[in-house]
C-alpha cells in the first residue's frame, strides 16, 4: 500500500533534462547525486538480442580521442569490413597506436519499436528507448532563414523520402521556427507519424528578426537533449543558410564559442550534416557554405549544398552512417595546452576510398567522445529499517520508461480511478478546458529510502512529475512541475515488480496548445524521463 504524503513546486527545464528540478528546492531536501558516466554497456544495451560486449573500457584520467569513421566507395556505397590494421591515425602529423577498434554494421531487417501511442491516441509512452539502434538520425528543420516556397519544395521531398523509410531506422524531428529548437516528433520509424509531424512543421511563414538568431545557442540545447542517448548521433540539418550572415560580422569571428560547441558536440558524438534547403540556385552563397562546410569537417559528417535531391541526400546519408568504424587512441606526449589538435585517418595500403570523420580537437581537458567508454561508478548500498542491505546499480543515465495518459477532468476514467496521488489542479486559463494527466510509474524503476520521525519502518518515495504546453511555434504556454512524496512498506519496496505508481496532474488545454512536454524525476536515484508529444486534435 502506498500513502501519498504531499507535494512540492519544482521548477521545469524545456530541454535537456529535468533533474535540474532540484535546484528550486529548499535547502532541507537532498538534491540527486550527479548521474554517473556512461558506459560502454548499458543494462539498456544487454537486453537487445544482437548485443557484443564492447572490446574497450576507458577511465578518464588521460585524454582519449575517439573517432567515428565513415568509408565509403567511389559510388558513395559503405565499405565494410576493414580490419583495425587497415587504418592509420595521426595526430598533429605524428603516427598513433588505435587502441580499440569496433566496426558498426547495420543489421537488415532490424526492427526499432515506434513511439508508443494507444490507438485512442491519448496515452503516451517513451518505450521507444528500449529499441534505439546504436546509431540514431535526427531531423532538423530550420525555416528562420527558409523561405515558403523552399519550404514547400522540402516538404515535398521529406514526404517522399518518409514513405520508404527503413522500419529498421527511428528518426526524430525538430523545427526551429525562433530563438527556440524544439522536438516535433520523437524517435520513432512509423512512416505515418514522421509525415504527420512533417506537416505539422511545414510550411509556415520564417520568424521576423532572424537578423539577432544564433545557430550556436540552438545546438548547445540540441547537443543537451542528444547527449540522454549513447553512440553516435547523426543530425540532418535543413537550412537556408546561417541567420550570422544576416546580422553583424563580428559575431563571425567569436570562434572561442564555436570552439566551445565543438567540444561539446564532440563530446556528445553528434555529427552535423547541413543541408543548403534552397537547392540549386542562380544566387552565390559562398560564404554560407563556407560554413556549412567547417561545422560538417569539425563534428565529422557531410555539408550538402547546390543540390535539389534531399530525398536522395538522405538516403545516402543513412545509409551510409549505419556503418562506421570507432577507433580511439590515447595522444602520445599529450599535454593540456589549450591548443588544436588535427586529426588525420587514412588507408594504410592507400586505398582511394572517402572517410568522413571528425577531424581535429582542443587540448583543453575535455574528454571528447569517451563519455560512453568511461568505468562506471561501482553500484551503491543501502541499509534497510530492520538492517537488511541491498545494492543499488548505477542507472542514473538510463531513463525511466513511463507511460502517460490525457483524459477529460470530468470523464468517468478520470473521476472514478483510484491512484496513489492527485496533485491539486492549476487556476483555470482563459479559452482552456481542464484535462488530467495520469502518469504510470513502474515501481521497479523507482529507489526508495527509509523513512525517519513518524515514517520509521516505512520507506519513502520522492518523484517529480512535469508538463509543459507548447505551441506550434514551440512557445511554452503553461508548465507545472511537482515533487510527488509518498510511503510505502519495506515489503511492498521488494516486491515492486510488475507493479505501477499512478500520480494524477491536472492540467489546462488551450486552443493554441499543440504539444505536450512530460517529463518524470527519481530524486533519490538522479533518474529521469521525458517524452514530447502532440497534443490530440490541435491545431497547427
Amino acid at each position: 500500500m502506498l500513502r501519498y504524503v504531499g507535494s512540492v513546486f519544482a521548477g521545469v527545464l524545456l530541454i535537456g533534462g529535468i533533474s535540474g528540478w532540484a535546484q528550486s528546492q529548499s535547502d532541507s531536501q537532498t538534491a540527486p547525486p550527479p548521474p554517473p558516466a556512461a558506459g560502454a554497456s548499458s543494462a539498456q544495451d544487454k537486453a537487445r538480442p544482437d548485443y557484443q560486449p564492447a572490446p574497450f573500457t576507458f577511465r578518464a584520467e588521460s585524454r582519449v580521442v575517439l573517432t567515428d569513421v565513415t568509408v565509403t566507395d567511389s559510388h558513395g556505397n559503405p565499405v565494410r569490413g576493414l580490419p583495425k590494421g587497415a587504418f592509420r591515425v595521426f595526430d598533429n602529423g605524428k603516427p598513433q597506436k588505435i587502441d580499440s577498434f569496433q566496426e558498426h554494421s547495420a543489421q537488415p531487417g532490424e526492427k526499432a519499436e515506434p513511439i508508443a501511442a494507444a490507438a485512442s491516441g491519448n496515452t503516451f509512452s517513451n518505450a521507444y528507448l528500449k529499441s534505439l539502434p546504436p546509431t540514431l538520425n535526427v531531423v532538423v528543420i530550420d525555416i528562420s532563414n527558409l523561405g515558403l516556397s523552399d519550404q514547400m519544395y522540402l516538404n515535398y521531398e521529406l514526404t517522399k523520402f518518409f514513405e520508404q523509410v527503413p522500419l529498421n531506422q527511428p528518426i526524430a524531428m525538430y523545427l526551429r521556427a525562433g530563438s527556440g529548437c524544439f522536438l516535433v516528433q520523437d524517435f520513432t520509424a512509423d512512416r505515418s507519424l514522421l509525415q504527420a509531424a512533417l506537416r505539422r512543421a511545414i510550411p509556415r511563414f520564417p520568424p521576423t528578426g532572424r537578423e539577432w538568431l544564433s545557430e550556436l545557442d540552438t545546438m548547445h540545447r540540441l547537443a543537451i537533449s542528444l547527449g540522454q542517448f549513447q553512440g553516435r548521433k547523426n543530425v540532418i540539418w535543413f537550412s537556408g543558410g546561417s541567420t550570422l550572415f544576416s546580422g553583424d560580422w563580428w559575431l563571425m569571428d567569436n570562434y572561442s564559442d564555436w570552439r566551445i560547441l565543438y567540444d561539446e558536440l564532440e563530446q556528445e558524438r553528434i555529427a552535423l550534416y547541413p543541408v543548403d534547403a534552397r537547392g540549386l540556385g542562380m544566387t552565390p552563397h559562398v560564404g554560407q557554405h563556407m560554413l556549412m562546410a567547417e561545422m560538417a569537417q569539425a563534428t565529422g559528417g557531410q555539408a550538402v549544398y547546390n543540390n535539389n535531391g534531399f530525398k536522395e541526400a538522405m538516403t545516402r546519408i543513412l545509409d551510409t552512417d549505419r556503418n562506421y568504424y570507432t577507433l580511439t587512441y590515447s595522444p602520445s606526449e599529450f599535454k593540456r595546452d589549450n591548443k588544436y589538435h588535427k586529426v588525420r585517418v587514412e588507408m594504410a595500403d592507400g586505398s582511394h576510398y572517402q572517410l568522413s570523420y571528425r577531424q581535429g580537437y582542443f587540448a583543453d581537458g575535455s574528454i571528447g567522445g569517451t563519455a560512453d567508454l568511461i568505468e562506471r561508478p561501482r553500484p551503491r548500498t543501502r541499509i534497510l529499517s530492520d538492517g537488511q542491505r541491498i545494492t543499488l546499480p548505477s542507472l542514473g543515465d538510463q531513463q525511466i520508461v513511463f507511460k502517460a495518459q490525457l483524459l477529460a477532468a470530468d470523464s468517468p476514467e478520470a473521476t472514478q480511478a483510484k491512484v496513489n496521488a492527485t496533485i491539486p489542479a492549476p487556476k483555470s486559463r482563459r479559452g482552456s478546458k481542464p484535462y488530467i494527466l495520469r502518469y504510470s510509474l513502474p515501481f521497479s524503476d523507482i529507489v526508495t529510502t527509509p523513512g525517519s520521525g513518524q515514517e520509521n519502518g516505512l520507506q519513502q518515495i520522492k518523484v517529480a512529475v512535469a508538463s509543459m504546453q507548447l505551441s506550434s511555434v514551440g512557445t511554452p504556454l503553461e508548465k507545472r512541475a511537482e515533487l510527488v512524496q509518498l510511503t510505502t512498506t519495506d515489503q511492498n519496496a521488494q516486491a515492486g515488480a510488475g507493479r505501477v505508481i499512478l500520480i494524477d496532474q491536472p492540467v489546462n488545454i488551450g486552443k493554441d496548445d499543440a504539444y505536450l512536454y512530460l517529463g518524470v524525476w527519481d530524486q533519490t536515484s538522479g533518474r529521469t524521463g521525458t517524452v514530447t508529444v502532440p497534443i490530440p486534435g490541435a491545431k497547427r
